[in-house]
């Protein structure tokens, strides 16, 4: 059956989920034979059910409830309890579900084709005192730092007061050379790069000093846009383009380190973080992510906690990155980020350590997403 309705969300701009007739369906399989899946589909029903009854979204011109995502994830948490074949699960998603393709990047785009990238939960030594070589701190979030609503449009203002005038917060470079954020350090690190790449995964593991190990993750960012140092780093002729990677990245800073300075401050974005209770890393939702199980997308333009089926290729590991093989497994929207914006971006969750660092650290593929929505009659 072709279903007429298009998944829309304020923000993206436009039509951002693509109905698909039953004939257009990928051929769903799960080559990661459904591990961990029950688990992250468990994380988004906790999720969902505490949101309000009234939550919606939009579907062309009509609502659903969120009581609409809820019921998709738990009838197909049923399907899937005795790990059907490809044949019986790809009957039972075309009987039970209908499936809507994500626009992908904008521009000529016939494919809809996404960019695909990774990320992980770095495990950094710490001190909770500043000491050598411990020189480098994490914030907590700073006193000075004020939320508010704009009084037209009523979207969410980060800044700062100065006497009655409310102003930008501070960028990346002065928060670091002025010490503004001083009095809320959390933990001290060896390495800049470190502390730069804990914001841009969003948490991580501190092993301190004493042995213990801590998990750490956002609270709040200074409300400046980010910027991708990678992309600085090709425009000014640092590293080439089929280069750029973390590992590339890092390896061109420790090479020149009177350049750190000037490219870390190139993204005016800062983080302020947490101490967590978990040592998993934790998404935006509030709720634990799962390795190779949990995406960040664009929540304005995908609806948070909602089930997806993802196509991309994974690197194989041996120590390197040895080969690339296809990537095929049903997925959880759990989290966000400052770089993933619009309907062409996703970023796989690879879990922590550094075999994950190696994987998410070289995923920069094309793929395609796919989201299951409960046919209305089956609710």
């Amino acid at each position: 059956m072709s279903c007429a309705l298009l998944l829309s969300f304020s923000g993206c701009g436009k039509k951002v989920l693509l109905p698909l007739s039953t004939n257009q369906y990928p051929l769903f399989r799960d080559a990661h034979a459904y591990t961990g899946l029950d688990r992250a589909m468990e994380q988004s029903l906790i999720y969902l059910r505490k949101r309000p009854p009234s939550t919606s979204f939009t579907i062309g011109n009509h609502n659903y409830s969120i009581n609409h995502l809820i019921r998709s994830i738990e009838f197909f948490r049923i399907l899937i309890e005795k790990h059907p074949s490809p044949t019986l699960l790809n009957r039972q998603i075309s009987t039970y579900f209908d499936i809507f393709q994500a626009s992908g990047t904008e521009g000529y785009n016939p494919k809809h084709k996404m960019l695909v990238t990774g990320y992980y939960q770095p495990l950094f030594e710490g001190s909770p005192v500043r000491k050598v070589p411990f020189l480098h701190p994490l914030y907590g979030i700073p006193s000075d730092l004020v939320l508010r609503r704009n009084s037209k449009s009523g979207a969410k203002q980060i800044g700062r007061l100065e006497g009655s005038h409310f102003l930008q917060y501070w960028t990346r470079k002065e928060i670091e050379t002025h010490q503004s954020a001083s009095s809320n350090e959390l933990v001290y690190l060896r390495d800049p790069i470190d502390a730069f790449l804990l914001h841009v995964q969003g948490s991580g593991l501190i092993r301190m000093t004493d042995g213990t190990i801590r998990g750490i993750h956002y609270a709040m960012k200074n409300g400046r846009p980010y910027k991708s140092i990678g992309k600085f780093m090709v425009e000014t002729g640092r590293i080439n383009l089929e280069e750029a990677s973390i590992a590339t990245i890092r390896k061109y800073l420790v090479a020149h380190p009177e350049e750190i300075k000037e490219i870390l401050h190139h993204n005016e974005s800062f983080i302020f973080f947490e101490w967590t209770a978990t040592h998993g890393a934790i998404g935006n939702l509030g709720r634990e992510l799962t390795a190779g199980r949990s995406i960040a997308v664009d929540q304005h333009c995908f609806p948070a906690g909602s089930l997806a089926f993802l196509r991309s290729r994974k690197p194989v590991q041996n120590g390197a990155i040895i080969n690339w093989v296809p990537l095929e497994r049903f997925v959880l929207v759990q989290d966000t980020g400052s770089a993933i914006r619009g309907p062409g971006r996703i970023d796989l969750f690879w879990g922590s350590g550094q075999k994950a660092g190696l994987a998410a650290g070289r995923m920069k593929e094309d793929g395609t997403l796919y989201f299951l929505l409960l046919k209305k009659q089956f609710l």
